[in-house]
């Protein structure tokens, strides 16, 4: 008897609060991580983890998760920028690379190397493709950059935003195939 009342009492209560728990702790933790990203401006992937964590027990999350995904929806509709040159665009992606935002800024540098395919547009997207550990694409808008503009292979080797890619095989092929044969 006595074992099956301590078995009973100590086995029976952590089950029911493991499950009451884990979903507040889920919640909790997509509300967290979407708070980051909503201080970091990045609006879009915010709203999927506030949506997430407004589906959750706890209601006081729930309704600062559904205010926050309001405020989200109204900055990202003021804070689209209105760039319709492709010299708008590529600047525009800079600034965003420049503040380490590489996922933003490519959608901004397709456009530009859509719209004009020169040679600097290729590079920053190489850039920001190759940041993002996408090196295989890196390489291939690298090539387009060096055969647009030869002095790029020369950028590439002594920029210091570049460095890191450097290491890359496929990138360093790509600048010792890029040199002139004559």
């Amino acid at each position: 008897m006595k074992k099956s009342g301590k078995t009973s009492k100590p086995s029976t209560p952590p089950p029911p609060q493991k499950a009451a728990s884990a979903p507040a702790r889920t919640q909790a933790q997509a509300f967290g991580e979407a708070m980051r990203l909503f201080w970091a401006s990045q609006y879009e992937r915010a709203v999927p983890l506030f949506e997430q964590a407004a589906q959750g027990r706890d209601l006081s999350i729930a309704e600062s998760a559904q205010m926050h995904i309001r405020m989200c929806r109204r900055r990202m509709e003021s804070a689209q920028p209105d760039l319709r040159t492709p010299e708008q665009q590529h600047l525009y992606a800079l600034s965003l690379i420049n503040e380490q935002r590489f996922e933003d800024a490519l959608p901004w540098l397709k456009k530009a190397v859509a719209a004009d395919p020169r040679g600097d547009y290729h590079y920053a997207l190489a850039l920001a493709l190759g940041r993002l550990g996408r090196t295989a694409d890196a390489a291939d808008a690298l090539r387009l950059a060096v055969a647009a503009d030869g002095a790029l292979r020369t950028t590439a080797k002594n920029d210091p935003d570049f460095a890191p890619l450097l290491a890359e095989p496929a990138i360093r092929e790509v600048l010792e195939l890029s040199q002139p044969a004559s």
